[in-house]
């Protein structure tokens, strides 16, 4: 009796696992077509509220913009880290492939070596279980940190009756940001988190900033997408 040949990455996975991809991208595109998401701007502007609770693309990158919102203050030298962090995840989910597996632990994990029967449903969902619970978490996380975001809500005030200063964004955009944004964050008036106090001999107001956040910084641009009525 001739043996099966053993199914190899290529072209057996590549194969079964591009179809389904394929299948799930069809899906995607249909369902985006079908069901929009429902902004009627500029015919009927929107409440600033609105969109929380409805799901949009917005939520991959809130999950990216989260450590923005607690990394803070005393924290906010972990930044860069939150921004390496998914870099190395990514990279490894692309070589992922490519990685072999050292032989010590490619024995515990042989399920059907000499590939005589099929692994069962109940077989397969136990030997994926890690898989499935990260992509649980996943999809726990972005829902997590997207749902209360009010997605819908930037037609409120960035529309053409604003003007061009709500409506366009700057003509020169690095300019803006390295200049005038710059400037906006060192002197603004305004400053999440400041202390108030009146010195007891002078009577004079003493304004402590020590460790706050400033006014249109990356917090309060988190502030500004899920809080748009409180942050101006």
């Amino acid at each position: 009796m001739k043996e099966d040949k053993q199914k190899t990455w290529w072209p057996h996975h590549v194969l079964k696992a591009g179809s389904l991809m394929i299948l799930i991208f069809i899906v995607v595109i249909v369902l985006a077509i079908k069901y929009q998401v429902p902004d009627k701007a500029p015919e009927i502007v929107p409440f600033s509220d609105d969109g929380q609770y409805i799901p949009g693309p917005e939520w991959y990158f809130l999950l990216l913009w989260q450590p923005f919102w607690y990394l803070k203050g005393p924290y906010k030298h972990l930044l860069p880290y939150s921004v390496i962090a998914p870099f190395i995840f990514l990279l490894f989910l692309i070589f992922l492939p490519f990685i072999r597996m050292p032989s010590f632990f490619k024995r515990k994990v042989e399920v059907n070596p000499d590939n005589k029967e099929p692994m069962g449903i109940f077989r397969k969902l136990v030997f994926n279980a890690p898989v499935l619970l990260a992509a649980v978490f996943l999809a726990f996380i972005t829902f997590k940190s997207g749902y209360q975001a009010k997605i819908l809500g930037c037609d409120a005030c960035h529309n053409t009756a604003m003007g061009i200063r709500m409506y366009l964004p700057p003509v020169n955009v690095v300019e803006y940001y390295t200049v005038d944004r710059a400037r906006q964050i060192k002197f603004a008036k305004y400053k999440a988190g400041k202390v108030v106090s009146y010195d007891e001999k002078t009577g004079r107001k003493v304004v402590d900033v020590s460790g706050v956040e400033t006014y249109k910084d990356a917090n309060w641009q988190m502030r500004h997408m899920y809080e748009p009525t409180f942050t101006w």
